[in-house]
């Protein structure tokens, strides 16, 4: 999944489940995350066990909530609190989300604890093929029983 806007760039890619034969549910369905940003000529990826299977559910379901105008909340977290999105989109095609990345998920060149938050603005266009992308991962690691 790929977000864009003036300021900011943010892509989001699951690589594999971290955990391939646990006994437990829960350790079986966490993934290990690439996140890709850029802000101000600055990038980063990081890689990380920040979501799992049922997360990326409510990632997409979320997405496709504020593509259409009907936003779930404006808020999206996880467990792990490293990744959260938020939207302060005005609506009539206008997308603004905010990306809050911390602990291990906060790009490398960002100094002290505090999260980065890394803004993004992308069009209906290009929310639309974040959707299909998060589609596209989800089938790929679904999740677990």
């Amino acid at each position: 999944m790929k977000l864009t806007g003036p300021e900011g760039v943010f892509e989001l890619n699951i690589l594999d489940y971290e955990c391939t034969d646990s006994p437990y549910f829960m350790d079986r369905n966490w993934l290990i995350v690439s996140l890709k940003t850029h802000y101000k000529d600055k990038d980063c990826t990081r890689t990380a066990p920040v979501l799992s299977t049922w997360e990326l559910e409510l990632l997409l379901n979320w997405i496709r909530s504020v593509a259409d105008e009907r936003e779930l909340s404006p808020k999206l977290t996880f467990v792990e609190p490293a990744l959260s999105f938020s939207t302060t989109s005005t609506g009539q095609g206008d997308y603004r989300l905010r990306i809050k990345l911390g602990a291990n998920a906060r790009p490398a060149w960002q100094t002290g604890s505090a999260p980065f938050y890394l803004p993004v603005t992308p069009d209906k266009r290009e929310l639309q093929r974040a959707i299909q992308d998060l589609e596209g991962q989800l089938r790929r690691f679904p999740v677990r029983d």
